[in-house]
């Protein structure tokens, strides 16, 4: 069964959102960690990158659990594609000026991914479930009554049919088999 509350719309605005989080929280930690700022040029493609992940994976709703994974996996490919990258200004990320590689390549680096994961995930999951309530509310109170209502004006104009009356024939002992007659005259006419 189709959720009325997937339409490409929504799977559109889903996975934006979820782009422009994981890599805008990404981003930061990793432009925090490694000292240096990445450009626009490398966050396009992230995200991009990211959006098109996401929306594959918008068909339906998902629980914390997979939602946490899912920004976990891609902050681990978000991690190796701002370490390519060059910064802003023109150095690459993990080999110019500022941290060292051991300093990005560290047990810090890792947290932040994880820690941006975390937080993401945990916030993208409430979101969704606040949006798919929503949307359900809307359809059960909007629009399911218009398209009720459409349908019914269709349906007017459409033949009725009849079902087809079937007769089936009782024997009368079979009837009263179990019935037990109590019927008899009172107690208080034999002046008992």
């Amino acid at each position: 069964m189709t959720d009325p509350a997937v339409t490409p719309v929504t799977r559109a605005v889903r996975a934006a959102i979820f782009a422009v989080i994981a890599v805008a929280l990404s981003a930061a930690g990793h432009s925090l960690i490694s000292g240096h700022p990445l450009s626009f040029s490398t966050l396009l493609p992230a995200a991009l990158g990211t959006a098109t992940v996401a929306w594959v994976f918008a068909d339906r709703q998902w629980g914390a659990t997979a939602i946490i994974g899912g920004l976990s996996a891609m902050q681990l490919i978000l991690h190796l594609w701002f370490g390519l990258a060059p910064v802003a200004n023109g150095h690459s990320a993990h080999g110019g000026h500022g941290a060292a590689p051991s300093m990005v390549n560290s047990p810090s680096m890792a947290a932040a991914h994880c820690l941006a994961a975390t937080c993401c995930g945990l916030w993208l999951w409430w979101g969704e479930r606040a949006l798919f309530a929503l949307l359900r509310a809307l359809h059960a109170r909007v629009f399911a009554p218009l398209l009720a209502v459409f349908h019914v004006g269709r349906a007017a104009d459409a033949p009725i049919a009849r079902p087809a009356h079937v007769r089936v024939r009782i024997a009368p002992q079979d009837v009263l088999r179990h019935v037990l007659a109590r019927r008899g005259p009172p107690a208080f006419a034999f002046g008992v």
